[in-house]
């Protein structure tokens, strides 16, 4: 009797022995992917900040190049059609970092917090895609 219970003992820990390192393991891969996550996540919000740069500074410089040359209303028609593409490119990026910030193991509030902020994106560039529409129009008449 004793010894029976004895080798039921010893198999529980070897058993647990065998979970808490399969645990170790499913541990260690999932802090591995939030690091990997993180990065991409850096990565993705590093190009939209840099899209919105580069389209800001090129905003400004053709401003200023063209404006003595061309009627300013249809310099400035270019230049906010130009821009608003840029912005919309840039929400897409910045919408891609949150997703894939979310992505590995998301909790209830993240889920929320995400879509707060995938509905605001989505409604801010749904409406710069109208406006982009609306002066594209303008441009070409």
């Amino acid at each position: 009797m004793f010894s029976s219970w004895f080798l039921i003992s010893l198999a529980n820990d070897a058993h647990q022995s065998e979970a808490g390192s399969a645990l170790k393991v499913l541990l260690v891969g999932e802090g591995l992917l939030h690091h990997v996550a993180f990065g991409i996540k850096i990565i993705l919000e590093f190009l939209a900040i840099l899209i919105i740069l580069i389209a800001s500074f090129g905003s400004i410089k053709k401003l200023l190049h063209f404006s003595s040359r061309i009627s300013r209303a249809k310099v400035i028609t270019t230049l906010r059609l130009e821009l608003a593409r840029s912005l919309a490119l840039s929400l897409e990026f910045l919408l891609a970092a949150d997703i894939v910030g979310t992505a590995v193991s998301p909790d209830w509030d993240a889920l929320g917090k995400l879509g707060a902020i995938a509905f605001i994106r989505t409604f801010l560039n749904y409406f710069l895609e109208k406006e982009v529409e609306e002066l594209q129009k303008t441009k070409d008449i």
